[in-house]
């Protein structure tokens, strides 16, 4: 029987002790039985999820030249399927940067201001 790939997917992402998703494997090779594996991950994920995903570095870098030709496929669909929602689109942009001036601008004056410090006396 082969192990599901979907749990072993979990355990490895989710379980920082690489002995224990091997325990966990070992044993089910033994016992045989999807709902005792199930159970086990599904413990061992929830016991987990306080401390994240676990970070493993790539196996290989795989280079994805295909953001600039995405971007255009977004663009394309757009105006094909809903060319009126240009105007909304670009009255978001517009907003933003708007938003994002303001921000940057309150952000200025309040480096500018002095900051009182309490003295205790």
């Amino acid at each position: 029987m082969s192990e599901p790939r979907v749990a072993i997917t979990l355990l490895q992402s989710f379980c920082r002790d690489e002995a224990l998703v091997g325990d966990i494997l070992e044993e089910y090779e033994q016992r045989q039985s999807r709902f005792w594996l199930w159970r086990q991950v599904a413990v061992a994920v929830l016991l987990a999820l306080p401390y994240g995903v676990v970070r493993r570095p790539p196996r290989s870098k795989m280079r994805m030249p295909i953001g600039g030709l995405g971007l255009l496929g977004v663009i394309a669909v757009i105006t094909l399927v809903a060319p009126g929602a240009w105007w909304l689109i670009g009255i978001g942009i517009i907003g933003g940067a708007v938003v994002a001036a303001v921000m940057i601008g309150s952000g200025f004056s309040r480096r500018e201001r002095k900051v009182e410090t309490l003295s205790l006396k």
